[in-house]
């Protein structure tokens, strides 16, 4: 069944990669979701890879993923009659997001002003690669210039070489979920006083935000964290992360203290149960080993880790990622397997939490997996069931139900191009 939450709301969504997650989230949350998309369809129906390899905007697995719970109209921005269509349906929506050039809205009779005057209760969110002042407001911004503007790319790849493109375009994902969370903030003083308001994200920003980690180094640590690759940890006082195994790869952390150090312990111990491992690894003090994640090391505490990582790398090669982690769990080691999307897929813990739900997809003859709730919510369920909709499957009905035009009307305007 649908979720409740949000139900009797409604969001106009035109947006593209930058924004899509944005009425996802919406649609899940149980919003009436409109998706405007050109005549030829949104460019999210075009970004590989593609379901079973057909190039075509239904067996699009972005568009799949994302428009989920959607619904979808054409409108023609380029003609009079699309740009109406438009203002139409956002007097009477209670949200509005959307992703296209600065200033290209206002240009055409779209942009918050022209539609707040119609609709003053309308929250009406613009997604940017730079926000809406200052030297960069103009800027162009893919994924890639978004994560190398935003300081996250500095830090991916290996020690000496170049930073590392983000390997799943996401920039866009972040977001989308700020700008959803941004309007339902909005959307509470709206309760109080009645009145909408407008939302610039700023993408460059969002990324920022996801280096919190780094923020803190030269106040905490004196440093900047850089590029490690496998390693973590400042480069005086690096660890090793993640390590070769049978089927994949394990992450763990070698370190002292109170946090760590019984962790160390214990996976001393397993190792030397199996005959690996020097005499000094199983008589070092690891509670009171001073170094920690980023403190500096000593050429002996250097040496040491340099050898206890070696022996963790041949032990970690003789089991698959399930027998260390099995026995991870039981002896109460810092440590995690690697998961493949097919380890995903095969998770007891989400299968147990009834994480994967099957949506019935028409276009193409059978159901599609996917990826359930964010959060369970006992007495208002959230997530979609239903599945993405064809380019302009809801025109008629929206159109018609909602802007109460006659069939004759929509056939001249889709003689004309219009939608």
């Amino acid at each position: 069944m649908p979720s409740e939450l949000l139900k009797g709301l409604r969001l106009l969504d035109l947006t593209d990669e930058k924004g899509a997650l944005c009425g996802k989230m919406f649609a899940d949350l149980g919003a009436e979701v409109i998706k405007v998309e050109a005549p030829e369809g949104c460019s999210t129906r075009r970004i590989p890879p593609y379901l079973e390899d057909i190039a075509d905007p239904e067996h699009c697995l972005y568009s799949i993923a994302y428009h989920a719970g959607k619904k979808s109209v054409t409108a023609n921005l380029a003609t009079d009659d699309g740009r109406a269509l438009v203002a139409d349906l956002a007097a009477q929506s209670d949200f509005l997001v959307e992703s296209h050039a600065l200033g290209y809205l206002d240009s055409i009779g779209l942009g918050y002003d022209a539609l707040a005057r119609k609709n003053p209760r309308l929250i009406y969110a613009s997604i940017t690669p730079f926000g809406d002042g200052g030297p960069g407001k103009d800027y162009a911004g893919a994924d890639i210039i978004t994560w190398a503007a935003g300081g996250a790319m500095y830090l991916m790849g290996e020690e000496g070489k170049p930073p590392l493109q983000m390997s799943l375009p996401q920039a866009g994902l972040h977001a989308g979920g700020e700008a959803a969370v941004a309007m339902m903030l909005a959307h509470y003083p709206r309760q109080i006083d009645g009145l909408g308001q407008r939302i610039v994200v700023n993408m460059q920003a969002c990324i920022v935000w996801t280096l919190m980690n780094e923020q803190a180094m030269p106040f905490l640590h004196g440093s900047h964290l850089s590029r490690t690759g496998v390693f973590f940890g400042s480069a005086d006082a690096r660890r090793k992360m993640v390590y070769e195994c049978k089927d994949g790869h394990i992450s763990t952390l070698i370190a002292g203290g109170m946090t760590f150090g019984n962790s160390t312990k214990a996976l001393i111990a397993w190792m030397r149960e199996n005959g690996f491992g020097s005499d000094w690894m199983r008589t070092k003090d690891w509670i009171s080993w001073v170094p920690g994640v980023f403190m500096a090391m000593t050429e002996q505490d250097h040496q040491e880790t340099d050898e206890l990582e070696a022996t963790i790398q041949r032990f970690m090669l003789t089991m698959t990622k399930h027998e260390i982690y099995a026995q991870g769990l039981k002896r109460r080691i810092f440590l995690a397997p690697v998961a493949t999307v097919a380890d995903i897929a095969a998770d007891e813990q989400l299968k147990a939490r009834d994480f994967w739900t099957a949506v019935p997809h028409d276009t193409i003859g059978r159901a599609l997996i996917f990826p359930g709730p964010f959060a369970k919510l006992t007495a208002t369920p959230i997530g979609s069931t239903a599945r993405a909709p064809r380019i302009g499957e809801h025109s008629d009905q929206i159109y018609r139900g909602l802007l109460g035009l006659a069939p004759e009307r929509l056939n001249k305007l889709r003689a004309a191009g219009s939608i």
